[in-house]
């Protein structure tokens, strides 16, 4: 494996979610306080401004990276389960959805942010997996994950 660099730890970041670090970096090259060839731990040494680190928030806000284009949502199939979709927005899964159940749920929940470090037993894989790390596998989007059961109906918290 080559050598460790700024923009090296730049495409781990995009590419595990770590969106406040990717745009940290992003914005340090963006501003030459960091140069791509740099060694990572030079980040700590770069010297924001509070209006740039707001920058760096609203960045991220944006999805200036494209970091979170596509996102897990659940909807409801019976009181107790839910279907999980990967999807870009509400309405991909909702076609998707329709397509396997014959209906059209009108409510849908983004639970990405909250979820994407659970991991669920997936069948078609046959093995235990993170949500991140399922959804870089996926080659096509939207994607049908499959219903999970909800622990605590009164508090609607996906757990697995």
């Amino acid at each position: 494996m080559g050598r460790k660099t700024v923009y090296t730890l730049l495409l781990e970041m995009i590419k595990y979610e770590q969106n406040f670090g990717a745009y940290w970096i992003y914005l340090a090259l963006k501003k030459g306080y960091l140069q791509k060839e740099d060694d990572p731990s030079r980040i700590y040494e770069v010297p924001f401004t509070d209006e740039e680190i707001a920058e760096i928030r609203e960045m991220n806000q944006r999805d200036v990276l494209g970091i979170n284009r596509i996102k897990l949502y659940a909807t409801s199939v019976s009181p107790t389960q839910y279907a999980l979709y990967f999807a870009q927005t509400p309405y991909d899964a909702q076609m998707l959805h329709a397509s396997i159940y014959g209906t059209k749920p009108t409510k849908w929940h983004s639970i990405y942010n909250q979820h994407k470090y659970t991991s669920i037993y997936h069948k078609e894989t046959d093995e235990e997996i993170y949500m991140f790390v399922l959804k870089e596998r996926v080659k096509e989007f939207p994607y049908y994950i499959g219903e999970v059961a909800v622990e605590n109906v009164e508090e609607k918290s996906l757990v697995n």
